[in-house]
């Protein structure tokens, strides 16, 4: 026989392999958009699994093959996949948040739209930042360093290897990072339509015969889109250096979670 029948922990290892992958891509953000067929996800999960597997199958140690130990083995594949996925769901939070945050002072939390990611009603305002912050994604290549963390986190915590626990709090330093970076960027919409508010209640007060709501609504609006417009180069060049940060966060928290 040219090509031997693989036993069977060469194929434990190899479907642990495509859990960890295959976790890892339906929960990063743009390849795993719904969007995208599932036949390119199927696809890039078992192309991804065909290159990885010849370099980690001499890495890994003797799997147990019983239902309830694999089981456990199976759910820390997923558990790690999700982890490092999650810096990169951090910071497109991020700007749907920011986009909640002007949306709200604009006015504009009554123009809803379906999101098909979330499953929910969003605003406007934060689906066009959500869209931008995907092209972002893209055209700053930040996949590829999901792809190479995900190829390096074989190397760094093998499978059926501990990972240490406290590593696990630079997910919290991000999280609290991602309400930074949403504040970055709501910041010049959200102070200028906080003076706008103040110079409405103080002509109201000036002159009562003046119907402050009804001139507000179209001034917020309108001044608050021409902000954002106006600041979109910064808008832009944060949500960038968030992305390019990406490539020197990823690769520490994986350290710190193998305890390096």
């Amino acid at each position: 026989m040219l090509f031997p029948w693989p036993d069977i922990e060469h194929i434990t290892v190899a479907l642990l392999v495509f859990i960890r992958i295959s976790a890892m891509l339906i929960l990063l953000p743009v390849l795993g958009h719904q969007l995208v067929p599932a036949q390119v996800k199927a696809g890039l999960i078992v192309l991804l699994t065909l290159l990885i597997y010849p370099l980690v199958q001499d890495k890994v140690t003797l799997i147990p093959l019983e239902p309830f130990a694999f089981a456990a083995i199976a759910i820390q594949e997923m558990l790690i996949a999700g982890a490092i996925a999650l810096f990169a769901q951090i910071t497109f939070a991020a700007t749907q948040f920011a986009g909640q945050l002007m949306s709200f002072q604009m006015g504009m939390t009554v123009a809803n739209v379906f999101d098909p990611i979330t499953r929910s009603q969003q605003s406007v305002i934060s689906q066009l930042a959500l869209t931008l912050a995907m092209l972002l994604w893209v055209s700053a290549g930040a996949h590829h360093i999901f792809i190479h963390a995900m190829i390096d986190s074989f190397t760094l915590f093998p499978i059926d290897q501990p990972w240490s626990f406290p590593g696990l709090l630079s997910l919290t330093d991000a999280a609290a990072n991602m309400f930074v970076l949403a504040l970055k960027m709501a910041a010049p919409i959200m102070l200028l339509l906080t003076f706008i508010y103040i110079a409405l209640g103080l002509v109201s007060r000036a002159v009562p015969q003046i119907q402050v709501f009804f001139v507000s609504f179209p001034l917020t609006v309108g001044l608050g889109l021409l902000t954002f417009g106006l600041g979109m180069p910064a808008f832009v060049y944060l949500i960038s250096d968030a992305f390019t940060d990406l490539s020197i966060r990823v690769p520490l928290f994986m350290r710190h979670l193998s305890g390096v």
